[in-house]
């Protein structure tokens, strides 16, 4: 895959802003976390130098160049944004990103594995006994990612025995850990970035204080790292058929991207976890690149959910005002007459609360009712072993269809899982045959 050269030149305009200004803004934003935050206010002239700085030159390894179209400017959605300053055609590279810093993601819903190549399917996993970090193997455990990893914990004075301290804790806050081992720069560039500070940012370091004497310095920017990273990580995408750690990334240029339910851009990671960010459709001059921070085949209301809880915001998009998404009907339901063939769709999209409407017999249905219905379709998939793909196919044929459209993103999600499966999975390989023909 093509990689960036990297620029080591510093611009005088960095060269002058002193890290002790940073601690200033995380002890600001620690005092300031019951309400949503900004990152530290910046001109666009020194942010984008620094955004600069951060890609190191524009061109690949291979040699295929790619020139700078966009700029960072104030966005019409509010705050700042990536503009277009000239046309760009579908495909064109925008700009090939590297995580500031990156690691397992916080949620407690997910399993975590070996803190170093991810592995998830082991029989020898065991914790560090220096810093509790779980590894599969002493190969592992003798790299260079988990000397520096080990060297910033194993510092911190215990408040329990290290035997006692909790491996998945550990692996939730090990990414804003890592933050810890950038340089001053990077630093700053982080501490520049937007940041939520609600007071739900940073858990994951309020937890890891039961187990550690942590400096207060150090604790300012590690809250700092969860505050920037639950506002622009981006989730590193797992190779299909790999049971791996599920990994996120603090891309810093990629965070300035603003959100759109139908974006203008995509973006893919190799195996250096860089990350290629290409224009999906022609983006007119002035124009503003969007990237989608929801599921992009997720229904109206599942995104705004989705956005709500994550990102502090509903969104008001074209697609998210469209009762039918632009005909896509992704989260439309079946009309509870049994007699009626129509979809259920709400009314209002953009309200939380709004009524549902059928299509054909336009049969209003209370929002209540429509929570009830898409609890239980959650239940339904909750319950699913999404590795049985017999399970799966006979889930999807016999009984999923019957309530919902084929349409709706439940069905969608399926038949993609059921693509990806078929042909990879033992028992439902393809198999290549010599055909005679007559």
């Amino acid at each position: 895959m093509s990689r960036l050269r990297l620029s080591h030149a510093r611009s005088a305009s960095s060269a002058v802003i002193k890290l002790a200004d940073l601690y200033i803004h995380i002890e600001r934003a620690v005092q300031c976390r019951h309400r949503p935050g900004r990152g530290r206010m910046l001109s666009l002239e020194q942010l984008s130098q620094m955004v600069k700085e951060h890609l190191g030159l524009c061109e690949y390894v291979e040699g295929i160049d790619y020139a700078c179209k966009w700029a960072i400017e104030e966005s019409p959605l509010g705050g700042r944004g990536l503009i277009a300053t000239e046309d760009i055609m579908a495909g064109e590279v925008l700009f090939v990103d590297r995580p500031l810093i990156h690691g397992p993601r916080a949620s407690t819903a997910l399993p975590q594995g070996c803190t170093v190549c991810g592995n998830l399917d082991s029989d020898n996993f065991y914790k560090c006994p220096k810093c509790a970090l779980l590894l599969c193997s002493e190969e592992c455990q003798n790299t260079n990612v988990h000397f520096n990893d080990c060297s910033i914990i194993s510092r911190w004075d215990n408040k329990e025995p290290i035997n006692d301290v909790d491996y998945n804790v550990m692996s939730r806050a090990l990414t804003p850990v890592r933050a810890l081992l950038l340089n001053e720069d990077q630093r700053l560039f982080m501490g520049y970035l937007q940041a939520h500070t609600l007071p739900q940012h940073g858990a994951e370091i309020r937890t890891l204080k039961e187990y550690f004497e942590i400096p207060e310095e150090e604790e300012q920017l590690m809250t700092l790292a969860c505050c920037a990273l639950d506002t622009n990580a981006y989730q590193i995408a797992t190779p299909y058929g790999k049971k791996e750690t599920s990994l996120r990334g603090l891309y810093p240029v990629s965070g300035l991207m603003n959100h759109n339910c139908v974006p203008n851009t995509r973006y893919y990671f190799n195996s250096d976890l860089q990350m290629t960010v290409k224009a999906a459709k022609p983006i007119r001059c002035g124009a503003e690149i969007f990237s989608c921070y929801s599921g992009v085949l997720w229904g109206t209301p599942a995104r705004r959910t989705h956005l709500y809880k994550t990102k502090h915001f509903f969104c008001k998009c074209d697609r998210c005002a469209d009762p039918t998404e632009r005909g896509t009907l992704l989260g439309a339901l079946k009309c509870f007459s049994k007699l009626c063939p129509g979809y259920l769709l709400p009314v209002e999209p953009l309200k939380t609360n709004s009524v549902w409407r059928c299509l054909e017999c336009d049969m209003r249905v209370p929002y209540a009712n429509i929570c009830a219905i898409q609890g239980a379709l959650g239940g339904l998939m909750g319950s699913l072993n999404f590795e049985n793909v017999g399970e799966l196919e006979n889930f999807l044929v016999d009984r999923i269809t019957k309530y919902i459209p084929k349409t709706n993103q439940i069905v969608v999600d399926l038949q993609c899982r059921l693509i990806w499966a078929f042909g990879e999975v033992e028992g439902y390989r393809w198999h290549v045959q010599a055909i005679e023909l007559n």
